[in-house]
């Protein structure tokens, strides 16, 4: 049958809530259930014949009503599966921003994983870093700082973690998708 990437199923909620459980974020079924149905068409899975092995959604922005964030995106990490690293969620990202230009939106910002391989995901996929926010031990933002350049943004990070010894400092990115 092969992968298929699609729109949030009602039929998919068990698999799609417990895989991003796994891999994004943890929330009760009833929450993930009130939010996939309160942003139909920016919630979207991949299957490979019944099995959900990526999800990528997002919601509009509060800040700003042409934007979207991207919430989440992540594919099964599973080695023996070969679904990581296989341009799977290069894919699921091109679906997910032909929704959002379709929905009249223009801008997509996310911010990444602490963590060099997503960053560089999102970096290949044309986003581009503005701002660097460091979190303490119970996720209080800590310190907000404008950086549009990823080379400076590295060594500002470092800077950011002498200072604050903070729990994460992640970039936030944004991509154009008019």
């Amino acid at each position: 049958m092969g992968k298929e990437i699609r729109l949030l199923a009602e039929t998919d909620y068990e698999q799609a809530h417990a895989f991003q459980c796994e891999y994004l974020d943890r929330e009760s079924f009833e929450e993930f259930v009130r939010r996939a149905r309160s942003d139909p068409g920016l919630y979207f899975v991949t299957v490979d014949g019944r099995e959900v092995v990526g999800v990528c959604y997002g919601s509009p922005s509060k800040k700003h009503p042409a934007a979207v964030n991207l919430n989440g995106i992540a594919v099964n990490l599973d080695s023996t599966k070969h679904y990581a690293r296989a341009g799977l969620g290069t894919s699921m990202l091109r679906v997910f921003e032909n929704a959002v230009k379709r929905k009249g939106y223009r801008t997509i910002g996310v911010g990444s994983a602490d963590d060099p391989k997503v960053e560089a995901f999102y970096l290949k996929n044309g986003f581009a870093p503005i701002e660097l926010v460091a979190f303490g031990p119970n996720m209080e933002q800590l310190e907000r700082v404008r950086e549009d350049d990823y080379a400076s943004g590295l060594l500002r990070r470092e800077e950011l973690r002498r200072k604050f010894n903070p729990r994460e400092v992640i970039f936030i990115f944004e991509k154009n998708v008019e």
